[in-house]
């Protein structure tokens, strides 16, 4: 048995100091958040540089793309030579992605979509008029394709898109400068916050080692203190034990004293009893004998007073037979109390399965089976565990209802180091107010319609304490009682000074 000692003051000291710890750890809290806020702003940094980057290269392409299409419409009016027409159409074909790159690029932002839409613009303009040249000096007419090319509107929608150009790659140089030393930033406090988070980490785990070394300490001297204690309370709980031992030793022995007592002159009681109907009869006899001497006949009074001597003897033979069960009953509690329980592995399944079988004549007379699930087997007396199961089951079959037909199911249920086997009927049931009195000794519940002195339960009872365990029941008054009995899965055998049991 153990109890927990009173708390030192160190100790109480040391549990105030997890607030150190606490304030530590909101420490790295906030460094693990600023670190989390500062990877994401570079991620943020690094993906706007990558998509300026991106854009700045579509930018040059579609400037490279618009001359090389230039190129080729003029190399095509000055020779003729078709190859120009296939780059031309190569250029046109590989424009079209590139401005659909552009307009995407630029979706999310107002400022970028408006140079982007000026851009497509002008874009499309200059291949409509090269589109057109081309389409003139096709179909013969070079007079007009010259005159279009001698127009400046080739020229200043070239210069147009490349100033759109130049003007949307010194925007997002700008960004790109704003978002470089944004990154800068950003990785430069993340550096410090990491720093700082080492530096934390190294003084909190100093801190905690330091505390958790005071701690030892205290718990350790806490436990020297708790075992001191229990010693004390061991030797005073051994003490205790033994002088509830020897009074429980004591009144067992009144109790066998008292009941051998009471039989003797409970014996002289039925032997005087016998004598007197031996009187009687002759007393009779000596009446009947003087009438008749006297002239006298009165058969009726003498048969009225025989009525009253067999009715008195009738009453003084049942109480004397009573009483004899009752002095055998606190004979058989006081023995049980004396008993030394051997413990042996048994099968519980077996065990109430051969109760059962035992049972089978008054089962068929009831109407009533029992069933038996599979439950586990224990370390204990086997036969006070039969005395236990044998009386809970003939109660069961003894209290069944007549309208319908009877059911006893034996069933587990396991805990740790316990076993709980429950005993459940469809029989009359216990009413509430009886509940607590069924297990006290010469009590019944219910209607006295059946044979027995209130002794079964009581002695169930004792019985499962002794082996260790506890006995309980639920009922419902018309519907069936179920009664619980937890055992150690394992008893010790007992010595001297009381019964010790073991569960594993």
């Amino acid at each position: 048995m153990t109890v927990a000692a009173p708390m030192p003051p160190s100790t109480r000291r040391l549990l105030n100091q997890p607030l150190v710890l606490a304030v530590g750890f909101a420490i790295l809290i906030a460094i693990s958040v600023a670190s989390i806020f500062l990877v994401n702003r570079s991620r943020d940094d690094a993906a706007q540089v990558t998509q300026t980057l991106l854009l700045e290269n579509v930018l040059s392409r579609i400037q490279a793309l618009v001359l090389r299409a230039e190129s080729s419409q003029r190399g095509y009016m000055l020779t003729g030579d078709q190859a120009y027409l296939s780059s031309f159409d190569g250029s046109i074909q590989e424009l079209g992605p590139a401005l659909d790159q552009i307009r995407l690029s630029a979706a999310g932002d107002s400022g970028r979509r408006v140079s982007a839409d000026k851009l497509v613009i002008q874009v499309q303009a200059k291949l409509d008029e090269l589109r057109h040249t081309i389409t003139l000096r096709r179909a013969g007419d070079d007079v007009g394709a010259l005159a279009v090319i001698r127009t400046d509107r080739g020229e200043q929608l070239t210069r147009a898109i490349t100033d759109i150009i130049q003007q949307m790659q010194r925007q997002e140089q700008e960004v790109l400068d704003a978002r470089s030393a944004s990154s800068h930033v950003s990785g430069t406090w993340l550096l410090v916050v990491n720093l700082a988070g080492v530096v934390a980490i190294i003084a909190i785990a100093a801190v905690a080692l330091r505390l958790s070394s005071r701690a030892a300490d205290a718990l350790r001297a806490a436990k020297r203190q708790v075992e001191n204690a229990n010693v004390i309370l061991e030797q005073r709980v051994a003490e205790r034990t033994a002088d509830l031992q020897e009074a429980n030793n004591e009144i067992q022995s009144f109790a066998y004293i008292v009941s051998h007592d009471l039989r003797s002159p409970l014996v002289n009681i039925m032997g005087f009893t016998s004598e007197l109907e031996n009187l009687r009869t002759d007393l009779f006899f000596r009446i009947a004998a003087l009438r008749d001497k006297a002239g006298e006949s009165d058969a009726a009074e003498d048969e009225e007073m025989n009525r009253d001597f067999e009715e008195a003897f009738g009453f003084i033979k049942a109480s004397i037979t009573k009483m004899d069960r009752l002095i055998n009953a606190i004979l058989e509690l006081s023995r049980q109390g004396r008993k030394e329980f051997v413990p042996s592995t048994v099968d519980m399944g077996e065990l109430v399965e051969g109760i059962a079988a035992t049972m089978a004549h008054q089962l068929m007379d009831r109407n009533a089976k029992v069933t038996v699930s599979k439950i586990p087997p224990i370390v204990s007396d086997r036969m006070a565990l039969e005395q236990i199961f044998t009386n809970l089951m003939d109660n069961a079959v003894k209290y069944l209802r007549a309208d319908v037909p009877g059911l006893i199911e034996v069933s587990a249920k396991q805990t740790v180091g316990y076993v709980t086997y429950l005993v459940r009927d469809n029989g009359r049931g216990i009413d509430p107010g009886d509940r607590a009195r069924v297990f006290e000794l010469f009590r019944r519940s219910g209607p006295q319609d059946r044979p027995g002195e209130g002794i079964g339960l009581a002695h169930v009872r004792t019985l499962v304490r002794r082996l260790g365990g506890g006995i309980t029941l639920e009922s419902e008054l018309g519907h069936g009682t179920v009664f619980k009995v937890t055992l150690p899965r394992q008893l010790v055998a007992e010595q001297k000074g009381g019964t010790r049991w073991l569960s594993t």
